[in-house]
């Protein structure tokens, strides 16, 4: 675990890939680990600003004044990049923790800043305005206003004095071996087709063609880079997706007819490398990219796309206040308004991605060797971050307060009886929130999420702290507990001379089957 006590001002949102990248209330940006772990292991133990060229300084923090040009409104990470928006609408790329920033144009794109950080911009002058950044997997996008999506391979450090860097583009100044130029003239992009629709504002007329475009497809509300498709929402309620081809180039889009809303619903996506989901009025699909391909390939032979699975609706995300889905490369964490984050997914031995506890102890918050039991994909199970919860579930684990009362049921436990264990682990979620019963004065509780983030083999995540209430001991008696006996849904009962447990919310009904 990063210590990130030296990151200074309110921290706003965080990214994690190689790397964790943290965006604080200042605009700037900090990162600890490596940006490019293809090129070897270690990296930054300590977070650090990220830089921007001479000239400017060093960043938003080391600033006499607000400087619109490079404080950081919104971030996006990449495999091996990260992407910035300024306050001004600048784009800026950063290839290295060791190199400063190079800011992005492009030769056939005119962009439009405002010194002012946005407050002279109409909504009559957005055209040429960069709304939002995203970095994928090998891919760099812009949502531009008036143009639309725009796509552009990864900007990476020059290998040799003269040697060619992966994005087509030229230095804005003479090409030297030192320092880095602060701005690449971009020479090559693609846009995503039918992406620059944009809704028409008060007595503005459109033209046919733009009627017909705002009928078909609509206006971006958003969007993501997968590892060989893009996906976005527009505001008629579709959602579509675009597939890159092998010559760095997107010629067509198709809607993803399984997910059409009615116009006017909110209707959100988000997602990272080969995993998204697709938010609309409280239910939540979840997919992989292999649908993507699936829906792509049938577009002459079966183009309302009938019957083509790969569409997930777990039971525990639907209408379950879910706000943000973060994912990694095997897991993904869901954050709800209420500041909780439950964890779905495959577990990876060493790493404790899921944020659920450590195996062997974990098997009771329902995790196998693979990952979650189906169990506990009907309400889900929360992230903790209070010590005395593991340390209840290590008790547990080892047979509870007498191990030999309980020997018989927590042969289960021992024998991977999965079966129990995931009915056990529910009743043990439900256990846990006698911590959390007490919300203080403003309601929040001990913790409260407002970010969350997932990667590979790691996740993070910005939370309020009450520190009162997360110091506050003796809340449950967690050391007397005993291996808990339960009356299972089959019918069985469990064994031993305790009485019987009760279930805090009641026995769910398993949805094992979705």
């Amino acid at each position: 675990m990063a210590d990130v006590s030296n990151i200074t001002e309110l921290p706003l949102d965080i990214l994690v890939g190689w790397s964790t990248t943290i965006l604080n209330s200042k605009g700037t940006l900090y990162s600890v680990g490596m940006l490019d772990g293809e090129q070897g292991f270690g990296g930054s133990v300590d977070p650090k600003a990220l830089r921007f060229p001479a000239g400017y300084p060093e960043s938003p923090a080391a600033a006499a004044y607000n400087e619109p040009t490079i404080t950081i409104r919104q971030f996006s990470a990449g495999r091996s990049h990260i992407l910035g928006l300024s306050d001004s609408g600048r784009i800026w790329s950063w290839h290295s923790f060791d190199q400063a920033a190079v800011q992005v144009k492009f030769v056939n794109i005119d962009l439009k800043e405002d010194s002012s950080g946005g407050s002279n911009i109409t909504n009559s002058s957005l055209f040429g305005t960069v709304k939002q950044v995203v970095a994928g997997w090998s891919y760099s996008s812009a949502y531009i206003h008036g143009v639309g999506i725009v796509v552009w391979d990864p900007i990476r450090p020059r290998v040799a004095r003269h040697g060619p860097r992966r994005a087509r583009s030229v230095p804005r100044r003479a090409l030297q071996q030192e320092p880095e130029p602060d701005t690449m003239l971009l020479l090559e992009n693609f846009e995503l087709p039918k992406t620059g629709y944009q809704r028409p504002k008060g007595a503005l007329r459109q033209t046919e063609l733009d009627r017909a475009l705002g009928e078909e497809v609509g206006q971006v509300k958003n969007y993501i880079i997968l590892e060989h498709y893009a996906v976005f929402v527009t505001d008629i309620g579709k959602v579509f997706c675009s597939k890159f081809d092998e010559k760095d180039k997107a010629d067509n889009i198709q809607e993803l007819c399984a997910l059409r809303c009615k116009p006017g619903t909110a209707l959100d996506v988000q997602g990272s490398f080969r995993t998204f989901a697709i938010f609309s009025d409280g239910a939540v699909a979840i997919a992989e990219q292999l649908y993507l391909e699936r829906c792509w390939n049938a577009r002459a032979t079966n183009p309302e796309q009938t019957n083509i699975a790969g569409l997930k609706r777990i039971p525990a995300l639907q209408n379950n206040n879910v706000v943000s889905i973060a994912f990694g490369d095997y897991h993904f964490l869901a954050l709800h308004s209420t500041g909780k984050i439950t964890s779905y997914g495959k577990h990876m031995p060493s790493y404790a991605a899921l944020g659920l506890g450590e195996l062997p102890a974990a098997r009771l918050r329902g995790i196998d060797d693979n990952g979650l039991l189906p169990h506990a994909y009907t309400k889900g199970r929360e992230v903790w971050f209070r010590q005395e919860q593991h340390e209840w579930l290590k008790l547990l684990s080892s047979g509870g307060k007498d191990p030999q009362e309980a020997q018989d049921r927590w042969s289960a436990y021992v024998d991977m009886n999965w079966p129990v264990i995931g009915e056990v682990s529910e009743w043990v979620e439900q256990e846990a929130r006698a911590w959390d019963e007490d919300k203080g004065e403003d309601g929040l509780g001990a913790y409260f999420a407002l970010r969350v983030s997932a990667a590979g083999w790691h996740s993070g995540a910005v939370l309020l702290v009450n520190e009162e209430l997360a110091n506050k001991t003796n809340i449950y008696d967690w050391a007397n507990k005993p291996f808990p006996r339960l009356r299972l849904s089959t019918g069985e009962e469990m064994p031993g001379s305790i009485p019987f447990d009760e279930w805090r919310e009641g026995r769910p009904e398993w949805q094992l089957d979705w």
